[in-house]
């Protein structure tokens, strides 16, 4: 229940007082006082979304401007992933953990890529027969010089394409 001195702040939710420092922002800014409340104005820009962070040693959301957020910035806290908040002794410790997690997952797609081209790269005709040949002679299938495009045997080296 709000008195008559007060009205409610449309941005907030909070009661203000009508003559207020608060009050008189948001009449000038954006809003018209209108049978007992604020009501925002059609010709009034658009609402900016509040950027908030969080807190990542107590877990809570902090809104960018506000005291507490400058105060941990200027006490060395960091912002991550344009997120997170990170204390000044875990952001070194933050920091080596992705490394060494990013140099592991390196590693395992590295090791994955080897696995998945076999012991040699047969990237030309002459290693994609000397590795697969044999199969492809049981299959009784060759493969275009060119394009690598499967044909019979009796069709020549090159695809109706890639003839010269």
């Amino acid at each position: 229940m709000t008195r008559r001195d007060t009205v409610i702040n449309p941005e907030t939710g909070r009661a203000i007082r009508i003559g207020g420092d608060t009050y008189n922002r948001l009449i000038i800014s954006a809003y018209d006082h209108i049978n007992g409340e604020l009501v925002r104005r059609e010709s009034a820009p658009p609402i900016t979304p509040r950027r908030y962070y969080l807190n990542t040693l107590s877990d809570r959301l902090i809104r960018h401007g506000t005291r507490t957020f400058l105060e941990l910035i200027r006490d060395g806290w960091e912002i991550e992933d344009d997120y997170y908040l990170l204390p000044p002794i875990l952001v070194e410790e933050t920091l080596a953990i992705v490394w060494e997690a990013g140099h592991e997952i390196a590693q395992r797609r590295e090791r994955m890529e080897r696995r998945e081209r076999g012991p040699e790269n047969p990237t030309t005709y002459e290693g994609l027969m000397a590795v697969h040949g044999e199969t492809l002679a049981n299959l009784n299938i060759s493969l275009c010089r060119e394009c690598f495009y499967p044909l019979k045997p009796e069709e020549g080296e090159y695809c109706n394409d890639c003839a010269p």
